[in-house]
């Protein structure tokens, strides 16, 4: 170990500190605190009749704290302390872990950490699993329950040729919906889809035309209004058949 990194360790994180000092000082004694404190970084705060009022971290202590006597924060504290840092690796985590902790009320924003984890959702995990244990030891072993699957809507192979004039009364507007825009089109004595003057077989032949490239299902992109005045999918018409 060579003999700065013992300096180091002996020296610590915090060189120096001055506490609970009132703002006149920056008036009265301007020399002395500027040959103590000199340009030196760190942390500090603000406080206001004993209480935190901000907590702020600078590499000019001195030049800082001064400046908040004239920015939003002048009429909002009366005494101050410093905290020298002579290491600068973590001075910006520093500052956030004493935000989040004390939660002073001048700061807006809380701060970040550089690669902390969000721990909550591991806990919550942990303790849903010991709850669950408890259950079981008190309960007995259950049996695993299938995962349930949300319910698809089932379209049964499309028939072949010309249907919907079975289904739907000539001259039934169907509509599609695609990226934000409504799409109507009429269903002819044949069967067939009137899309903007033009008649295509099939429900996916309809809705390409719509979607221009890919695959469509028609039978699920174009809807139907029922008796209760609902817009439904075309494949519902075939489940009642």
């Amino acid at each position: 170990m060579s003999n700065t990194s013992i300096i180091l360790q002996l020296k610590g994180l915090v060189s120096g500190s001055l506490e609970q000092i009132n703002k006149k000082v920056f008036y009265d004694y301007h020399d002395e605190i500027t040959s103590l404190v000199g340009k030196h970084q760190g942390v500090y705060a603000l406080y206001q009749k004993g209480r935190l009022h901000y907590v702020g971290l600078a590499k000019d202590l001195r030049n800082r704290v001064r400046y908040h006597l004239k920015d939003k924060h002048a009429n909002k504290w009366d005494t101050f302390s410093l905290f020298l840092i002579h290491r600068t690796e973590h001075l910006k985590e520093l500052e956030a872990l004493l935000i989040h902790i004390v939660k002073p009320k001048g700061n807006v924003q809380k701060g970040k950490f550089a690669i902390a984890n969000n721990l909550k959702p591991k806990l919550k995990a942990l303790i849903k699993a010991k709850n669950n244990a408890k259950v079981e030891n008190i309960l007995g072993t259950t049996s695993k329950k299938k995962k349930i699957q949300p319910k698809r809507n089932k379209v049964r192979h499309a028939p072949k040729g010309l249907v919907l004039h079975t289904l739907l009364s000539p001259k039934t507007e169907i509509k599609a919906f695609y990226k934000g825009k409504e799409y109507s089109a009429i269903i002819d004595e044949q069967g067939r889809i009137v899309l903007n003057g033009v008649s295509y077989n099939t429900p996916s032949a309809a809705g390409l035309a719509v979607i221009e490239k890919g695959a469509v299902n028609g039978w699920r992109f174009w809807k139907y209004q029922n008796v209760e005045g609902k817009w439904m999918a075309l494949g519902e018409l075939l489940q009642k058949e």
